[in-house]
């Protein structure tokens, strides 16, 4: 497990974010048992922890790297929580867990807990509200466009949506024929992008869009929820 730890200092607070990696598999036995993820796989995690520390609380949190190295790596999920184990529901737990072992024990705030599987996929938890969403990252021939998508409410299953029900919006993207009309719609872009997931996509999947991004060469912009799409 390696950590990497990154400091600023903004309005007379401290954040402190750190990253711990560990390996694991896990088995998504509610899903259909056709679906390729309801058996065994493993992923490379990567859990990224940020946090207000406050009064000379010491800038550490090493502590949930030991936590996710003992409890978590090298083993099968399934054997090691209760819940359902998505990236969803694991943000939510750890994020429960930095509050009753962290939280409790010094003067840091939780901000945000994000679990990732791969280096464009991840789930976040907010410290503050509880909320989890979900983000996938698409790289096209006119740049990356991120997708994070939210949900009223995490169920048994702990599924927003299946990364798979994105495929639409991904051979959108990749299409030749949008490729060229993409380029051509400059600033309007994002909006765009936005649009057309909502319009083809959101009706299908069980979550909704909260924000998209496009960071390219010729467009950087965001597009959050209640936006005109």
């Amino acid at each position: 497990m390696k950590a990497a730890e990154d400091k600023r200092v903004a309005d007379g607070q401290t954040t402190i974010s750190q990253s711990f990696d560990f390996s694991a598999s896990h088995e998504l036995r509610l899903l259909p048992t056709s679906h390729k993820c309801s058996r065994n796989h493993g992923h490379n995690y990567t859990v990224t922890a940020s946090a207000l520390v406050h009064d000379d609380a010491p800038g550490d949190l090493s502590t949930l790297g030991e936590y996710l190295t003992a409890t978590f790596d090298h083993r099968l999920l399934n054997e090691q929580v209760t819940f359902h184990p998505t990236s969803e529901l694991l943000a939510a737990h750890l994020a429960e867990w930095f509050r009753d072992n962290v939280e409790s024990a010094t003067s840091i705030t939780l901000v945000a807990m994000i679990v990732s599987e791969t280096e464009s996929t991840s789930a976040r938890c907010d410290g503050v509200t509880g909320e989890v969403t979900i983000s996938k990252t698409f790289t096209t021939s006119h740049g990356d466009v991120t997708l994070v998508l939210g949900a009223d409410g995490l169920d048994e299953v702990g599924f927003i949506t299946d990364f798979g029900d994105l495929k639409p919006f991904e051979a959108y993207l990749q299409a030749p024929g949008a490729d060229e009309g993409l380029r051509a719609t400059g600033p309007a872009l994002v909006a765009h992008l936005a649009g057309w997931f909502v319009d083809n996509v959101e009706p299908e999947i069980r979550g909704r869009l909260v924000s998209l991004r496009v960071d390219s060469r010729t467009t950087t912009g965001l597009w959050e929820r209640g936006d005109a799409s």
